[in-house]
């Protein structure tokens, strides 16, 4: 079990990590996305368990059906979208203005052109990264203090 503060995150994984955010999966029949970024040195929630998280960093909103957005607060500018589902889809803004699809579900991960199946990844580290210019890579380490925050 992960815990943060409060929150409790049992039978979890950190799938993917984009532009220092850490997108935490519980499973469910919709499973559960959070997002956490570190800032001043502390975790700050963007989203928790698909719900929008007020913070300091980005502006969260979410629609009726569900999709949760995400942009900067200093410029507005599009950083992701969630689409929790059985097969949850998460859209990443690239620099150059275009975007990147991820699909997660319980036994895979499918971004760029990387697909992973039947995949664990422990707490002190995230499976996928995705660049803000659109690259992917397997295994990325998650900053100092946010893995004390998993170890807790």
């Amino acid at each position: 079990m992960i815990k943060f503060g409060g929150s409790s995150f049992e039978n979890c994984s950190v799938p993917l990590a984009f532009e220092g955010r850490y997108f935490i999966l519980e499973p469910g029949e919709i499973p559960l996305v959070s997002v956490i970024i570190e800032h001043e040195g502390k975790p700050v929630f963007e989203v928790i368990r698909n719900e929008p998280a007020d913070n300091p960093l980005s502006e969260v909103s979410k629609t009726p059906p569900g999709v949760i957005t995400v942009s900067e607060k200093s410029s507005g500018k599009f950083l992701y979208k969630i689409r929790p589902d059985s097969d949850t889809s998460i859209v990443f803004g690239k620099i150059d203005g275009s975007e990147i699809s991820a699909l997660i579900n319980d036994r895979r991960i499918k971004v760029g052109g990387i697909d992973i199946e039947n995949c664990t990844f422990s707490g002190v580290g995230a499976g996928i990264v995705v660049d803000k210019n659109g690259s992917v890579g397997i295994g990325a380490p998650i900053s100092p203090i946010l893995r004390q925050w998993f170890q807790k």
